[in-house]
């Protein structure tokens, strides 16, 4: 493990002072079983997030993007400091759109998605596209290709997809509780 982070589920320590120099604990989600927290200091930039993920992948910086949860990719390498929001989840996702096709029944639809897309996007363009009955949308979910275990509606279509460009799911329909938190 890196000396920049600090392992931990949910460990919400924040402007804690070390030598007189602030350190920050920023929670990071790699990848769909990959969350962590990274220690960053005062005056750092968050863009480090993105050098210790890189580094662990034997990836370069340009393959990566880092989005704040709710919220387009990063624009520039904020510092952080106490106003900066570091309690709020940040998303490492490989560079680049992921075409999302869906199945459902005998048909296919096809579109491009950006990385930190949710589930839940995809499952609103996916019942308009296959002209599901809004009475009866609330029943549909959205699984991985072959599977019936439903994903979780938060999760980003980017940390589905990994490194490649494309995703296969299915529009499924039935005794599946919505808005479990399983991984995906």
């Amino acid at each position: 493990m890196n000396a920049s982070e600090v392992a931990g589920s949910g460990d919400d320590r924040s402007g804690e002072q070390v030598q007189g120099v602030e350190k920050y604990f920023v929670p990071v989600k790699a990848g769909c079983s990959d969350e962590r927290v990274v220690e960053l200091r005062e005056g750092e930039s968050i863009t480090k997030i993105l050098e210790v993920i890189s580094t662990e992948r034997g990836r370069a910086i340009t393959e990566l993007v880092l989005v704040r949860e709710g919220e387009d990719e990063l624009s520039g390498a904020g510092l952080v400091d106490a106003q900066y929001p570091h309690r709020r989840r940040h998303h490492v996702h490989y560079a680049g759109a992921v075409a999302v096709t869906v199945y459902y029944q005998a048909g296919e639809h096809r579109r491009e998605f950006k990385r930190h897309a949710s589930v839940e996007e995809v499952l609103i363009w996916a019942i308009g596209a296959f002209n599901i009955d809004p009475s009866m949308a609330t029943e549909f979910e959205l699984a991985r290709r072959g599977q019936t275990e439903e994903l979780p509606t938060t999760e980003h279509i980017g940390h589905l997809a990994g490194h490649h460009h494309e995703l296969e799911l299915d529009l499924v329909r039935g005794d599946i509780a919505n808005g479990g938190s399983r991984d995906c």
